[in-house]
């Protein structure tokens, strides 16, 4: 199923008919022409899709913005369940659930892929993915803004997760500012975790974590399972600060993360350098705030 915007303009689907989509077991193809030019606004009254048992990894969704979506349970843009489908090249904002606030995966292997989740939220576990029983790949994937409960970006649950050429920066949950691990485990490889608030970015678990850049998380940058050849230095990210349709978490050309700045010449994150030398911003706040962090 294609979905177009005409002539290189862009289109907001909005509406009855344009949520609460159900794949009925079916393995589609739903693509759209670039999320910067498609976007399906749940405006905060249903998730956009469900897929239920029955889809597999030809199972595709493409190229769309999903926005304001919500579910009272869980999966606030897209709710999994049992099917394994691939989700690529698509921006997940502003979504809130009690689980999930963009995706809750349940029961079947998931691969996404050169997709960002940016400012959504779960009153319980995963501000941007919770799964639970789940065989997760994610590569290339940019979580900002993200808060939740627990797992401000992601949240596992007897599951196992690939992670892979991931940013995560400014999200906010605690325990795992950035990722939560319960009975799970994982890899999480050529990844910044950096500026999480409210807990350390990784948390439980036992995963494996290497040839990552962590740094600037509340309450430390330690790691749980086993951590090697890994940055604790300033990633340099141009401005992890902004505005949530703002932040740019591309890299300074003096940065680390990039091939030249470290000693294994590989790129971490999900960026490229996006602006000339500088220092990662240092983020607002009030006197006030400053002196609750010592207890003064």
């Amino acid at each position: 199923v294609w979905v177009m915007a005409g002539f290189g303009s862009s289109v907001v689907f909005r509406g009855t008919g344009n949520r609460g989509l159900d794949f009925g077991g079916k393995n589609l193809t739903l693509q759209g022409t670039g999320p910067q030019l498609i976007t399906i606004d749940c405006e905060g009254e249903d998730r956009a899709i469900l897929i239920p048992a029955g889809t597999d990894s030809s199972s595709h969704i493409k190229g769309f913005t999903f926005r304001n979506g919500y579910a009272s349970d869980g999966g606030g843009a897209i709710r999994c369940e049992g099917g394994s489908p691939r989700i690529s090249d698509c921006v997940f904002a502003d979504n809130s659930a009690a689980h999930g606030g963009a995706l809750l995966l349940s029961q079947g292997p998931t691969r996404i892929t050169d997709c960002k989740f940016a400012g959504n939220f779960a009153t319980g576990h995963g501000g941007g993915i919770r799964a639970y029983d789940s065989d997760l790949t994610i590569e290339a994937c940019t979580f900002v803004a993200n808060t939740a409960d627990g797992g401000g970006g992601l949240w596992l649950q007897d599951s196992d997760l690939t992670m892979r050429l991931c940013t995560l920066a400014n999200n906010e949950g605690s325990p795992g500012s950035a990722v939560g691990f319960s009975s799970s485990t994982g890899t999480i490889e050529q990844c910044v975790l950096a500026f999480g608030r409210g807990g350390k970015s990784v948390y439980g678990g036992t995963p494996e974590t290497f040839h990552s850049c962590v740094f600037g998380n509340a309450n430390g940058d330690d790691l749980p399972g086993t951590a090697h050849d890994n940055l604790f230095t300033d990633p340099l990210l141009c401005d992890v600060y902004g505005a949530v349709g703002e932040i740019n978490v591309s890299l300074c050309s003096n940065s680390p993360c990039l091939p030249s700045g470290n000693d294994w010449v590989l790129p971490i994150g999900s960026k490229a350098q996006g602006c000339g030398d500088c220092d990662s911003p240092a983020e607002a706040t009030s006197w006030g705030r400053i002196k609750a962090l010592y207890g003064r």
